[in-house]
């Protein structure tokens, strides 16, 4: 991998850190995240403060719409207690059902009013380039030699 982060990552906020999370999916239906473009993707979940122990569970679909199913060990337990942790579910586009190139992650086991979540989808390895800048960067600084 040549160049900058900003060049070679697409990286895409999945939900408003600063709300309360509820069981669903992220993104939700309709906005489920195309991944034919890249080779591998991953979802990274910063959790916060937590009541309830919670399961991330990456799920596809053929469409951007509609109602997922889940990707088989591409699952991860993020315990009541674990404040501050880092989660990363990586998956190779490759290992995805046949024609199911679009995906989301289905967060369940909410039971608090207390549950934050970060949640940011990469994807890398882009089969063409220039990547497009993901919509929510507001300003990169590079120190390149």
């Amino acid at each position: 991998m040549r160049g900058t982060i900003s060049e070679n990552l697409y990286i895409q906020g999945c939900n408003d850190f600063m709300t309360a999370i509820a069981d669903g999916d992220f993104p939700a239906s309709g906005s489920y995240i195309d991944v034919s473009g890249y080779t591998h993707f991953a979802f990274m979940v910063n959790a916060g403060s937590l009541d309830s122990e919670l399961t991330l569970q990456v799920q596809e679909h053929d469409s951007a719409t509609g109602t997922a199913t889940s990707v088989t060990s591409a699952t991860a337990t993020v315990g009541a207690t674990d404040d501050d942790y880092l989660y990363l579910i990586e998956v190779e586009v490759a290992r995805l059902s046949l024609d199911h190139h679009f995906v989301t992650l289905d967060v369940s086991g909410q039971a608090g009013s207390n549950e934050y979540l970060a949640i940011f989808f990469i994807g890398w390895n882009a089969r063409r380039a220039p990547i497009t800048a993901w919509s929510e960067m507001n300003e990169t600084t590079e120190i390149v030699g």
